[in-house]
């Protein structure tokens, strides 16, 4: 059995199942030389709440990058 996880909204305190939710997932495409170009960064899902229609992440959207800069400023400080 799967338990239902309860999602709470951080504007006005909302709380449902997924299923109450709506979700967006924002996409860029890039044209280049009339074809389709895969975007390169990553971009975390943004649920929308909705009584106040607010929309928030599960997952901080900058992670990736504040991860990715640390390591490259080690790694090259370390040189």
């Amino acid at each position: 059995m799967s338990e239902c996880k309860v999602l709470k909204c951080p504007f006005c305190g909302f709380e449902g199942s997924r299923e109450d939710f709506s979700y967006i997932y924002e996409v860029t495409l890039y044209l280049v030389d009339s074809e389709v170009e895969k975007e390169e960064r990553e971009r975390p899902v943004l649920v929308v709440c909705p009584r106040c229609k607010q929309g928030f992440f599960l997952e901080d959207p900058y992670f990736k990058l504040r991860t990715g800069m640390l390591y490259r400023n080690r790694v090259h400080n370390s040189t």
